[in-house]
């Protein structure tokens, strides 16, 4: 069994649940499945189409109700544990690294938002990240120590590629770095998720072990018939139900304003203090600032640390509304639809800058890491007729994007409240189409008949040196290089 070491990002997904991040060869087989002369169905019952299935015989026993709700319940998981594989997160992985290539080499296609790539590409790439590291059961200094030596190989071949074009690399080795940051970013992430994940594992491990929903009893004495019993826990439950949402809703709304409170009062004068400080720290990456979006002046500097202000307490809340609504409410569920929201009236309502990018990618993985571990409500559900009405939603798409819009609206978001809300809507809807549908669109047979899990280590190296084949090659040699990149690899792991 041979296994290359990835990151987080970039690594095959279709190991088994909990394995460690890392592509996993052809011969990789978890232990616990058999492998025999016939191929074991690596989809779960229930999670393919059904068509000319026989209807169940009268003999056959039906579920009990409260065995029917766990199981209902359970698909809601987007990577639930009756599943061995879950082959989307290489798919998505290997589509969106194969597009970044594409808009690095050439940003035009991007500007003009080509089947409205600003909205999901890098998106998505969160989104993996947020789940593998939720799948991950290495420590946190051994997930750190495994990004690291995938960043430090990636700025040393675009600072090789500097060199060797004799570009100024020193005064501006933020742009050496360039695409690296997403590395360092996700390293960042993790760090701070850390305590985040501890939590959540618990919150799911708990919810396990006790059931997805607990029920209320009432003594039943032999006086009482069945339909007595009945009614008196009915009223008993909804009025149990009615006065505990009512106070989780209060204290929900209660945090989320004392927050809001906490950070304009108290946060906001004490951040402008280092106003000095974070100014002299930022002239010291060079000219590449510039394009993140960070100050270059003393004037700027004060705007910008109003912002981060604003940034942060939008992400805050989002962990403080994973906190609460996992205590408060009796489906752990319900959080990820609450930081969903959350995200996206924040981001629909009030202006971000482009130095609100890596707090957005903080966002974004929290939403896959709380999705991971909590579910997401009805996403069975949704995600059935999702896929059965797909053409709907291309029909509801297409008239978001006003025609022969121009520009990074990703990298300068607008200022215009209807453009802002146009462009964060699409990004809303690919999200959530991500979640809810993205298991169901993709089938393990890309990997198990057609033997495309190669495309993984072409994944990894062209995210790897794809940036220092744009600056040294002209085109079209440098996309030919790129391309020359998939049959290497593909021999690599055939023929060696």
């Amino acid at each position: 069994t041979l296994r290359q070491p990835c990151p987080a990002a970039l690594c095959s997904r279709w190991s088994r649940p909990g394995a460690d991040l890392m592509v996993v060869a052809e011969t990789d087989k978890p232990d616990d499945v058999e492998f025999g002369g016939e191929k074991t169905s690596l989809l779960q019952q229930g999670l393919g189409p059904s068509y000319g299935k026989a209807p169940p015989s009268a003999d056959a026993k039906l579920p009990a109700a409260g065995e029917k709700e766990a199981a209902e319940e359970e698909t809601d998981d987007l990577c639930p544990t009756s599943a061995k594989y879950y082959p989307f997160l290489d798919v998505t992985r290997i589509v969106c690294v194969g597009l970044v290539c594409v808009d690095h080499g050439d940003p035009e296609f991007a500007k003009w938002n080509v089947i409205l790539v600003q909205g999901w590409v890098l998106q998505f790439l969160f989104l993996v990240c947020g789940v593998c590291y939720g799948m991950s059961k290495k420590s946190l200094l051994g997930y750190e120590l495994r990004l690291l030596k995938y960043a430090i190989l990636g700025i040393c071949i675009n600072w090789s590629a500097w060199l060797l074009m004799g570009m100024d690399w020193k005064h501006n080795f933020f742009g050496v770095v360039f695409h690296i940051w997403f590395i360092v970013g996700i390293m960042g992430y993790a760090l701070i998720l850390y305590p985040l994940r501890i939590y959540l594992a618990k919150v799911r491990e708990q919810s396990d072990s006790q059931g997805y929903i607990l029920s209320s009893e009432v003594e039943q004495s032999p006086s009482q018939d069945d339909d007595s019993v009945e009614m008196a826990i009915t009223v008993r439950r909804r009025a149990q139900d009615r006065d505990s949402w009512v106070w989780a809703i209060a204290v929900i709304l209660g945090g989320v304003l004392a927050l809001l409170v906490l950070f304009h009062v108290v946060v906001q004068p004490l951040l402008l203090l280092l106003a000095p400080l974070v100014l002299d720290f930022f002239k010291t990456l060079g000219t590449g600032v510039a394009f993140w979006g960070l100050p270059e002046d003393i004037d700027e500097t004060y705007t910008f640390l109003l912002r981060i202000c604003q940034y942060t307490n939008a992400s805050i809340t989002n962990i403080y509304l994973i906190v609460g609504c996992t205590k408060m409410f009796k489906r752990r569920q319900i959080a990820p639809w609450m930081v969903i929201a959350n995200t996206y009236i924040n981001r629909c309502l009030f202006y971000r800058a482009a130095d609100e990018r890596a707090f957005h990618g903080l966002d974004l993985t929290l939403i896959a890491l709380s999705v991971y571990y909590l579910g997401l409500l009805h996403r069975r559900k949704l995600g059935e007729y999702l896929v059965r009405y797909w053409f709907c939603l291309i029909m509801i798409v297409i008239p978001i994007w006003p025609l022969g819009a121009y520009g990074r609206f990703d990298e300068n978001p607008p200022t215009d409240v209807g453009m802002r809300i146009r462009y964060n809507s699409l990004e809303a809807i690919a999200i959530l189409t991500w979640f809810l549908a993205a298991d169901r669109v993709f089938d393990i047979k890309i990997f198990t008949e057609d033997k495309l899990d190669w495309m993984n280590d072409w994944a990894l190296l062209a995210f790897l040196v794809h940036k220092a084949i744009h600056i040294m090659l002209p085109q079209p040699w440098n996309w030919i290089a790129i391309i020359a990149l998939i049959p290497a690899c593909y021999f690599r792991r055939h023929y060696t």
